[in-house]
């Protein structure tokens, strides 16, 4: 039996509504003076809404919300338990959201293009006051319901088997991108959507980082501590055309994803052996991870578990090169996971509060330019007395 045939995930899976109610009354208990919020992004419109078609939600302090969609409106009202309504020329919205004279919106500023909150603006008037809610939708959307989580653990056994797959067909002399397209296409096959959420601006991300050797030391724009050379220069990242060569580390770090859910995983595979400089650091990031994952329980901080983090790589003697070269750190051991790869908690120098059922990839890497990445990552569950480790692959480095 192989992989594929261990693990079936192939529904299209619809939020119900008491899981859209939830969430609008978590944000409505926190809008303070706010009269209402409008969302347009489509992880935030998914969210509270159950349908991602392009239009927007109307959230008010009080009451249910509007949702208006413009492509699709068919589509939107097969997947949204909500009410929907056509979105008419935002010339109309102040009245057809029935807004109050100095009414204050909150919306997404984090990610709005400034053309279209100018648009807005001068639709709804100059009475209209707007301020930034990005903050609070992105704390609210840390913290996983029972029904995300399912989605999660079935994100992180499609991981599972697509990162596993890299152990039959691992082969000196053949390309990165070559490898990468067969772990691509095991999880494709088994539900992921093939797309990777990033809320980042200017960032994207392929569906994970296959490199080997040196190239996966070289770094780049993206967010991570890690990089690639990739294939183009308007995608400088992940794999490229260089050949796996024997005895060097192929890192395999990717994230999978079941119905817009996000689980991440990073293992280490070599054709042969390590150099013993690397198979120490290996050890010494797993150790890193094990008493980093000890520490994720409600009430700490992400600047707590950060400078542990630090405190345990100087310890080990590798301070210089956890998370990246002195001057190329990444700045943060791990991040929150859901609907996008980059949500909170950040595992950093913030005072993010860590919570029951937040999802966190932790991600200890020890990374040398020009010999190559070692360390590990895996997705955790945050529990009321510790967590569980939902990527469940071995640890140790994979010998071909």
């Amino acid at each position: 039996m192989n992989n594929i045939d261990k693990v079936e995930s192939r529904e299209y899976v619809l939020h119900p509504r008491s899981e859209i109610d939830a969430r609008i009354k978590r944000l409505q208990d926190r809008m303070g003076e706010l009269t209402g919020a409008i969302l347009f992004e489509s992880a935030d419109l998914g969210y509270f809404s159950g349908t991602a078609q392009e239009g927007l939600i109307y959230i008010p302090q009080e009451g249910q919300p509007t949702l208006m969609i413009k492509k699709s409106l068919e589509r939107a009202r097969q997947e949204s338990p909500l009410p929907v309504q056509p979105q008419k020329s935002l010339k109309f919205l102040k009245k057809d959201l029935d807004l109050p004279a100095g009414a204050r919106i909150g919306l997404e500023l984090d990610v709005l293009p400034y053309n279209n909150y100018a648009r807005l603006a001068k639709a709804l008037g100059e009475d209209v006051r707007f301020s930034d809610i990005s903050e609070t939708i992105k704390h609210i959307r840390s913290v996983k319901s029972d029904f995300e989580i399912r989605l999660i653990r079935e994100a992180a056994r499609i991981l599972d088997a697509g990162i596993a797959s890299v152990s039959d067909h691992l082969q000196e002399g053949m390309r990165e991108i070559d490898l990468a397209v067969v772990v691509e296409s095991t999880m494709r096959l088994l539900g992921h959507q093939g797309k990777v959420a990033f809320r980042r601006f200017n960032q994207a991300l392929p569906m994970g980082h296959l490199m080997a050797g040196p190239g996966a030391a070289l770094p780049s724009n993206v967010s991570s501590p890690t990089g690639g050379k990739g294939m183009s220069i308007f995608f400088p990242q992940g794999p490229g055309f260089a050949r796996i060569r024997r005895n060097e580390p192929v890192l395999v770090d990717y994230a999978g994803c079941y119905n817009g859910y996000i689980a991440d995983e990073t293992r280490i595979f070599c054709l042969g052996k390590l150099p013993a400089k690397l198979e120490d650091a290996h050890q010494a990031a797993l150790q890193i991870e094990e008493a980093l994952a000890r520490q994720l329980r409600p009430g700490k901080k992400s600047r707590e578990i950060w400078s542990l983090s630090e405190a345990e790589g100087l310890k080990l003697g590798y301070q210089d090169f956890l998370g990246g070269p002195p001057g190329s750190k990444a700045g943060f051991v791990g991040h929150g996971v859901g609907l996008e790869i980059d949500e909170y908690p950040v595992l950093g120098p913030v005072d993010h509060e860590i919570m029951e059922n937040m999802t966190i990839a932790v991600e200890p890497k020890m990374i040398y330019p020009g010999e190559g990445v070692v360390g590990i990552e895996d997705t955790f569950l945050v529990g009321a007395n510790g967590v569980e480790r939902l990527t469940r692959l071995p640890r140790e480095i994979w010998r071909v």
